[in-house]
């Protein structure tokens, strides 16, 4: 039998549920309800050694950990966390659990994750658990990845900054981080680079028509100043990809501020 991910929600929740859930019996305990769902699967597992980190190819080649944090069940997340999963393990896409939480708002387990050692930074194809949470317009996640140190202008595949993918509220939020576009900033840079080749082209044309100059020097002139010119507005403007520290809310910083004057 083929289990779907409703049937590894349905099996985990199971799981889940039982108050003497510990890292000490979470894999017996999904080990039994597998059985009974699914020998098939249960018997690949058990090939395996029971490996926590085992990767079940029939649901996008994730393992116990996403799928857990798919179904946003916090004691299964923490249990499995303990007995050793592998917080940084990618499924088929390159997604971890990480990725799954931010865009899913499921906020507590992220706040879980990175405090047991989880990349914030980790990249994906369409970027960081950070570019997920903003593009699925979760705020509040948004806000507890750059707490905990997300880099705001970091820059996936495509070129995209996780503004680059904001909406509402998380504009905000990521302009008041520091967050930039890349691709406002080029756009931005092509503009200026226009506007300065078109006047400087005209200034060109009086001083070729009084005979000051002649053609080839007048062409390179726009040339150079409208590259020039258009390469400094993007430099000015273009994301800072490094990010020194986590960004601290208001009340963080007023914490901050008054245990060191303490």
């Amino acid at each position: 039998m083929t289990i779907s991910f409703l049937n590894w929600n349905t099996l985990l929740s199971s799981v889940s549920a039982d108050k003497n859930l510990s890292k000490d019996n979470v894999i017996e305990k999904i080990q039994n309800r597998l059985k009974r769902h699914s020998k098939k699967y249960y018997e690949e597992w058990e090939k395996s050694g029971f490996d926590i980190n085992y990767v079940y190819k029939n649901v996008g080649k994730v393992t116990l950990l996403h799928l857990a944090v798919s179904c946003n069940l916090e004691n299964i997340t923490n249990a499995l966390i303990e007995k050793g999963a592998n917080v940084d393990e990618k499924d088929c896409d390159e997604k971890t659990a990480l990725h799954y939480a931010a865009e899913n708002r499921y906020k507590d387990i992220v706040k879980v994750l990175i405090q047991v050692g989880a990349n914030v930074d980790v990249q994906h194809l369409y970027g960081t658990p950070l570019h997920y949470a903003v593009s699925y317009c979760r705020k509040e996640t948004v806000e507890v990845l750059l707490e905990k140190g997300a880099n705001v202008n970091a820059v996936n595949t495509h070129g995209m900054t996780p503004l680059d993918y904001a909406k509402g509220q998380n504009v905000e939020v990521l302009l008041k981080a520091g967050g930039r576009s890349f691709v406002k900033a080029f756009n931005r840079g092509v503009a200026a680079a226009v506007e300065t080749a078109l006047l400087v082209a005209a200034i060109a044309a009086v001083l070729f028509a009084t005979g000051t100059i002649a053609i080839p020097i007048a062409i390179a002139v726009v040339a150079v100043i409208a590259l020039a010119v258009g390469g400094a507005t993007y430099m000015m403007l273009k994301p800072d990809t490094q990010v020194d520290k986590p960004i601290l809310t208001n009340g963080q910083q007023e914490a901050a501020s008054a245990s060191r004057v303490a």
